[in-house]
């Protein structure tokens, strides 16, 4: 009886390390395996643009800028721990993107190389991806493009727009990135005005605690916590369009207005299965580090709402 007591032992010895053998394999596979707020159930992917001239002028809204920003972002992000800085990439979205990181999910750079394409055979293709943010975007989407972007949305993907104030034309070709969102809302080949907004061609700077009272909208209370306030810095409002799209909802107005279709800050819609959500400033997601010689501000930081409308819109997009 002894021996086998002992052969028990062994057996179950040998069989406790295999299982921990086999999860510290999977650990290691895994992208985010260091980091330490790492609790979520389902990790999604998150594209960042940079193929629309993001990188323009002063503007820096990338994850990474380096020389041209690529795929993936250096030093890569399984080396990201809890206690890793923002300044880890060099890219004024780079706060965000490696809060992101900290909380489970991968992310992406779509360089200028590549192609804006859905249901393509690329790895890149949208299809791989759970949400696609553009921010700030200086080049007009092609027929191409718009349609792929539509079709993303349209079968399920998460859509994050975000513009900047009339004039933001950083690179000179006669549009910016108002003009550049309108129109791939209302001249595509897929739905005109399919989101039930469009951006106004205007400018306007300041702070505002106009929100939705809603206590259950997950983008203002949600797991990152609660939205209570929302600076612009030279942004252009939203005009919700219900006709258009019934789903479409203000969640954030400029200061004195009525919480009605106008002045509109911040809003979501969806369209097919997917989801969008648009706001009228990039102020609010810099982080204040980018490439040498880009002047940029600490908008992410500046206010603490600002970091958490930005992570509570990106899980409500990728449908967490």
């Amino acid at each position: 009886m002894k021996k086998i007591k002992i052969s028990l032992a062994f057996l179950l010895g040998i069989g406790l390390f295999a299982s921990c053998e086999t999860e510290n394999t999977y650990d290691n596979s895994t992208a985010n395996k260091s980091a330490a707020v790492n609790a979520i159930v389902t990790p999604k992917k998150f594209l960042f643009d940079a193929k629309k001239a993001e990188t323009a002028g002063n503007a820096d809204w990338v994850l990474d800028a380096d020389t041209s920003p690529q795929r993936f972002p250096t030093p890569l992000q399984n080396t990201i721990t809890a206690s890793t800085p923002e300044n880890y990439w060099k890219g004024a979205l780079s706060a965000w993107g490696i809060a992101l990181v900290k909380l489970g999910h991968t992310v992406e750079t779509l360089p200028s190389s590549a192609s804006i394409t859905y249901g393509g055979t690329g790895a890149q293709d949208l299809k791989n991806y759970d949400v696609f943010v553009i921010d700030e975007p200086n080049i007009k989407f092609t027929t191409a493009e718009k349609t792929a972007i539509m079709n993303f949305v349209k079968n399920g993907g998460g859509l994050f727009m975000i513009s900047d104030h009339t004039g933001s034309d950083r690179n000179n070709d006669g549009f910016d990135s108002v003009q550049i969102w309108n129109d791939l809302m209302t001249n595509n080949s897929v739905k005109s005005n399919p989101f039930g907004f469009s951006i106004n061609s205007n400018t306007f700077s300041e702070t505002t605690s106009n929100r939705l009272s809603s206590t259950t909208n997950t983008i203002l209370n949600g797991a990152n916590g609660i939205v209570t306030q929302l600076k612009f810095s030279a942004g252009a409002s939203i005009t919700l369009n219900p006709t258009a799209n019934s789903t479409v909802q203000g969640l954030i107005w400029r200061s004195t207005s009525t919480q009605g279709n106008s002045n509109v800050m911040c809003a979501t819609s969806t369209y097919g299965t997917g989801r969008v959500v648009v706001i009228g400033d990039s102020s609010p997601a810099d982080d204040g580090t980018g490439a040498t010689g880009d002047t940029l501000y600490p908008g992410w930081t500046e206010l603490a709402s600002h970091s958490i409308l930005h992570l509570n819109a990106s899980l409500w997009l990728a449908k967490l």
